[in-house]
């Protein structure tokens, strides 16, 4: 018996052993578990939206009320109000209206005197703290003296004046232009200016296209002083081999020439002083003395036609139209001349100097606005508002093209127009500072009154000049 109850016990031991075993093993299977029970998600947005207050729609800002004031702007020329007559004319007319309204202001252009009375109208009423208008319109040579005199507002402070707002003239903002202050601005478009006109018929008999001219100016690097000189040897012409020139390469006045080759060289006759705040003479300056040089130099060359003896006025513009030369340096103003000459004729660009700031350029003239400165800044801040808005274009002619028309009947050919007279009108030129002194005259620098550049260096036209140009502006100053 006790034998078969150890042979039990030693089963039983056995039989836990094996189970344990089997219990340990089933520790590794994997145990299947019940999947989470994943809650629907809600979208709660909508109700977030509609619960959350909405976004509020910007009151837009009210128009700027000017109070009803009456802005006057001043000339010497207007004789009354004309009646629209062109649809942008009546837009225009019914658009300024609205802003007078919307704004609440007044605006009126009134003659205040002659153009000889001008300047000191508006000087003596700006000294005694009345000045006649917010706004004056100024011929360049009524600038100089309250420029100099401290009676310009320097609008440049002004709130509602962008200097490199696109309705301003640039070459108006460029001369008027003293430091870091903008003293006068304009809306007006520039005019054609100082060009070249050429004869296409001679050119074609000397063996060259007769729109040659247009070609080079396409490229300012291909239209220099250079190409007019290499020019100028194929059109001075002796068809008789008598000695004598027929026809010359150039035809002008000598002062015409100087300035249009000053200026292409980028040089001017007088420069601004930021230090001292005055203008000086520049005629001593290089790139100003080659541009007197390149004159000289052609003349002497024979290239330039000289005066005739009893030469009448403007005898060059005469000389051009009957055919006695090739090229004619003149303003575009001397083209009525031209209208009944036999010979097709083109209008270019006086080519481009080698001075460092050359430029393919014409020079400008044209009216000027100022404030005087003896308005309040916020009178003087209201006018320049409302002016910015009465010169602006009417909705719906923003992007208008310029009327070019009239150029079109004055000219025999449309790339004189797109070609030279369009950007032209589009600032590619400069205004000089000439006229910011009194009495200073382009005269001398082509020895007007000397007998033009025959029988004289550049050198001695530029000390004459000079001699003259610092007398009168040391007397401008003097006070």
């Amino acid at each position: 018996m006790k034998k078969l109850n150890k042979i039990g016990f030693v089963f039983a031991l056995l039989l836990i052993f094996s189970l344990t075993l089997g219990a340990c093993g089933k520790k590794d299977e994997p145990v299947d578990k019940p999947e989470p029970t994943t809650a629907p998600v809600v979208d709660n947005q909508s109700d977030k939206e509609e619960d959350a207050d909405p976004t509020p729609t910007p009151t837009p800002e009210p128009p700027r009320d000017l109070g009803g004031i009456t802005i006057k702007v001043a000339d010497w020329y207007t004789t009354g109000t004309s009646e629209p007559t062109t649809a942008r004319e009546i837009d225009q007319q019914a658009y300024r209206e609205e802003l007078q309204e919307i704004h609440n202001f007044t605006l009126v252009q009134e003659n205040i005197g002659t153009w000889n009375e001008y300047s000191e109208l508006f000087i003596t009423s700006t000294m005694s703290g009345t000045p006649l208008a917010d706004i004056f319109i100024m011929d360049p040579k009524f600038t100089p003296e309250p420029l100099k005199q401290g009676l310009l507002y320097p609008i440049s402070d002004l709130p509602s004046f962008d200097p490199k707002d696109e309705r301003w003239n640039q070459s108006v903002i460029e001369l008027m232009t003293q430091g870091d202050k903008v003293y006068g601005f304009s809306e007006e478009n520039n005019s054609p200016g100082l060009g070249v006109f050429w004869n296409k018929r001679i050119f074609e008999e000397a063996g060259l296209e007769p729109d040659l001219l247009y070609d080079y100016q396409q490229d300012e690097n291909l239209w220099t002083w250079d190409k007019m000189e290499e020019l100028c040897k194929q059109l001075t012409l002796d068809r008789d081999s008598d000695g004598i020139t027929d026809v010359y390469a150039i035809t002008c006045w000598s002062v015409e020439f100087s300035k249009a080759a000053v200026f292409s060289n980028g040089s001017d006759y007088v420069r601004f002083n930021s230090e001292t705040g005055r203008y000086e003479n520049n005629q001593m300056a290089d790139d100003y003395l080659e541009g007197i040089k390149f004159g000289v130099d052609l003349f002497n060359k024979g290239y330039m036609q000289d005066a005739p003896e009893g030469a009448e006025h403007k005898w060059w513009v005469g000389a051009f139209a009957s055919g006695q030369a090739a090229m004619m340096v003149g303003e575009w103003y001397e083209h009525p001349s031209l209208q009944d000459m036999e010979d097709d004729w083109g209008y270019c660009f006086f080519p481009k100097g080698p001075g460092p700031n050359a430029k393919m350029q014409t020079m400008f003239l044209g009216n000027i606005r100022v404030v005087p400165n003896t308005l309040d800044a916020q009178r003087a801040d209201d006018a320049m508002f409302a002016y910015s808005k009465w010169i602006s274009a009417p909705p719906g002619y923003e992007d208008d093209d310029e009327d070019y028309s009239y150029y079109y009947t004055k000219v025999r050919d449309s790339r004189a127009v797109e070609e030279t007279i369009i950007p032209m009108i589009k600032g590619q030129g400069m205004r000089s500072l000439v006229y910011q002194v009194p009495g200073l005259s382009f005269r001398w620098g082509g020895n007007m009154d000397g007998g033009g550049y025959a029988g004289i260096s550049a050198i001695e036209i530029a000390e004459e000049a000079s001699a003259q140009y610092d007398a009168i502006i040391n007397d401008f100053y003097a006070d």
